[in-house]
């Protein structure tokens, strides 16, 4: 499958019921991978880990049958655009590209981005985009928020930002609107427990589910790695998702963009367990219920398109313990870091050792 000219197959805007109530069936999946132990998810037969395929049985590999692959030439282009020009320390391979059986659509590109790559799209979004007013986040609406100043310059885009300032400084607190609703958090509490979610480009409103047209631009270095690795995909709107050890997404569907266009889903941190679901409770046949459980790791890609671009889904659980190496002491490593920022990032060690973030990039409008 030749994912450069791939789209969603699909007649029409897309018009499902998006306050649908998901079936009982995944439901209970969700449940399901929640309550289990870290080990049981090692040893269940049916969480697919894409980086093992190699260690599939037989019919594991008819469940997964190749579909294509991202030429090397494609990434390490893609990957030193992003870098404005800075080419990869390492050689890269082809990405192959599995795609399941009973889930048309639903692609995994394992290690797509290389370690890198994934430091540097960590601290673009941690660094420079979440501090940046005009993207909304999930504290925008209760709080205050003392943003840093704006970089004066692209090639400072790490200058400010939330992660040189102290952890509980009085005056970096955010300042709740409503104070005898909510008290003031210190920068701490703000990053790691109570940031949830950061929107890029076209704004996400999740209380009503919808799009509604902004002149927020998607961050231009972020849309040239999106279009450089999936050339179909001409991302206006991402969703960042900041999930901790204990945090989930619950099942749902994203039936809220007006266009047919593939989704690319990238993860960094912490591994994932990503479940997808097809067919209805007590259903038969064609409609009968079909779950499918993965494991997604950093660098790791979801491509959605044909029917599984609407299907129901989860992020059911993140796997603490599971970051890699490269991004476990992140901010420290922060590409391009002063002496003086080095020593700012210290104080946040490990940060991304207990986070995984997940951004779906998405074309919202033809």
């Amino acid at each position: 499958m030749d994912l450069s000219t791939e789209t969603t197959k699909r007649e029409g805007s897309v018009h499902h019921d998006t306050h649908a109530t998901p079936p009982e069936f995944i439901q209970k999946e969700h449940w399901r991978y929640q309550s289990m132990r870290k080990a049981e998810l090692v040893s269940d037969p049916h969480v697919f880990d894409l980086s093992k395929r190699n260690d599939f049985t037989e019919e594991q590999k008819a469940i997964w049958r190749p579909a294509g692959a991202i030429p090397a030439a494609r990434i390490e282009a893609a990957c030193q655009a992003y870098a404005t020009g800075k080419p990869l320390s390492a050689s890269v391979e082809d990405a192959q590209i599995f795609e399941h059986r009973d889930f048309p659509g639903l692609q995994v590109i394992s290690r797509l981005l290389p370690p890198e790559t994934q430091v540097l799209f960590t601290s673009c979004l941690m660094h420079r985009d979440l501090a940046n007013p005009s993207h909304k986040i999930n504290l925008q609406t209760d709080y205050d928020i003392p943003y840093p100043p704006r970089p004066t310059s692209e090639a400072g885009r790490f200058d400010s930002n939330f992660f040189l300032r102290e952890r509980a400084a009085e005056e970096d607190f955010l300042v709740p609107k409503m104070p005898g609703k909510q008290k003031p958090l210190n920068n701490e509490q703000f990053l790691y427990t109570k940031l949830r979610w950061l929107t890029l480009g076209e704004q996400y409103d999740w209380p009503t589910r919808s799009y509604a047209k902004h002149a927020t631009p998607f961050p231009e270095d972020l849309s040239t790695l999106v279009t450089g690795l999936f050339p179909h995909i001409r991302p206006q709107s991402g969703v960042v998702l900041m999930y901790s050890t204990k945090d989930f997404m619950p099942v749902h569907r994203d039936v809220s963009e007006q266009c047919q266009r593939a989704l690319a889903s990238f993860s960094v941190g912490c591994d994932g367990i990503f479940i997808m679901a097809r067919g209805e409770d007590n259903g038969e046949g064609e409609n009968a219920p079909r779950t499918v459980a993965i494991r997604v790791h950093s660098g790791d890609c979801v491509h959605l398109t044909g029917e599984a671009r609407w299907a129901w889904h989860a992020m059911a659980r993140t796997i603490p313990g599971t970051c890699p190496s490269h991004l476990a002491s992140w901010p420290v490593g922060t590409p391009g870091a002063t002496t003086a920022e080095e020593k700012a990032y210290k104080k946040w060690k490990g940060y991304m050792g207990t986070k995984r973030i997940n951004v779906s990039c998405r074309q919202v409008w033809d």
